[in-house]
């Protein structure tokens, strides 16, 4: 058994357990008591594990500060699952992304939930950023997901589906991002003035088109089925040696404004130039994601070139250190770039079914 501290990385922690087959205690003893519970996205997180999975077992003890996990074995196949308004859809796609490739079946989820929220990336950037990246790394293009309805609380709906990995993943060797040749980008708005997402990518193109003459962004406006008003835009940048760079920013609540368009705008428009500037060869939002993947590789050396690091992420090296004995070495490139490399675990899908 491994015992962790918090709630910090609690996706990630939970995912290094499945795929060690360790049992992990989560301990929130040094929390507040308002947090003394598991929020309304982690449990919503652990009935979803449980719908793709056999055999998990959950306990909490008397004070519900303690709640140990016993992973099951993956099953997959088809599920539908609501997830909880805490947090976005794409907080659940992240985690079911990285079990899909290793289930007994494919993967075919039904999600309901918000497909634009501000702590998590958008539904858009998933799609245009996470599932090439998925392509990339050896899925095809049987890996896909279908935005079937928008919404800033629970009317949003898509369609993910994953198919498995035959054997072990090949080792990941990234390096030297090429020069961005095209931008593209979704402005959405919900409840509000079907012209504010036309202001959106004004502002937008007014800036992005001093550096880069081929931008284009959609507009995409959707009544909703709720009452918040809700605008996002989401950027993605494709270099010339078929890398993809995505940002994004997302409002909602009851009043919006002028200062909150040209905030959004602003935000995704500086954190789009802030990955521009780097020469990683992923955006910030998928260091963990591209981190976890290279521990499950081959048991060959794997080389990625990422931009700064987020403390999330050196965290997450820790852990994955201890759940696999995986060790990361980091070494400078140039001025904006580290190259981070490990030696794989040689993780193979023992779930499939082989008749």
């Amino acid at each position: 058994m491994i015992r962790v501290k918090g709630r910090v990385n609690f996706r990630y922690r939970l995912l290094l357990a499945i795929f060690t087959g360790k049992q992990i205690l989560f301990d929130f003893s040094e929390e507040t008591n308002t947090c003394k519970l598991l929020k309304p996205n982690e449990i919503s997180l652990l009935r979803l594990l449980d719908r793709i999975t056999s055999g998990t077992v959950l306990q909490l003890d008397e004070s519900q500060r303690l709640v140990t996990i016993q992973p099951g074995v993956l099953i997959g196949g088809k599920i539908a699952h609501e997830c909880s308004n805490c947090r976005g859809i794409t907080y659940y796609l992240e985690f079911l992304a990285l079990l899909a490739p290793y289930c007994k079946r494919p993967l075919e989820a039904t999600l309901t939930g918000v497909t634009a929220h501000p702590l998590d990336m958008t539904v858009d950037t998933f799609q245009n950023v996470t599932i090439p990246l998925l392509r990339k790394l050896g899925l095809g293009k049987e890996c896909s997901l279908q935005i079937k309805k928008r919404d800033s609380m629970d009317g949003g709906e898509v369609l993910f589906t994953c198919p498995l990995l035959t054997k072990a993943l090949e080792p990941i060797e990234w390096k030297k991002r090429q020069e961005i040749k095209r931008i593209r980008g979704v402005a959405y708005c919900s409840r509000i003035p079907p012209n504010i997402a036309n202001q959106l990518i004004d502002n937008t193109r007014s800036i992005l088109c001093e550096y880069l003459g081929d931008v284009y962004i959609y507009s995409d406006w959707n009544p909703g089925k709720s009452d918040v008003p809700c605008l996002s835009l989401s950027l993605f940048g494709e270099t010339s040696n078929g890398f993809v760079l995505g940002t994004d920013c997302s409002w909602k609540g009851q009043d919006w404004s002028e200062e909150i368009v040209s905030k959004v705008s602003q935000e995704a428009t500086r954190a789009f130039l802030v990955q521009a500037m780097e020469d990683s060869v992923v955006d910030t939002n998928h260091q963990l994601f591209i981190c976890l993947w290279m521990a499950l590789s081959s048991a060959d050396l794997s080389t990625v070139e990422l931009g700064r690091l987020t403390p999330f992420t050196i965290q997450l090296w820790r852990d994955i250190q201890d759940f696999m004995g995986v060790a990361f070495q980091i070494e400078p490139s140039s001025k904006n770039s580290l190259v981070c490399s490990c030696i794989g675990m040689e993780y193979r899908n023992e779930n499939r079914r082989r008749y």
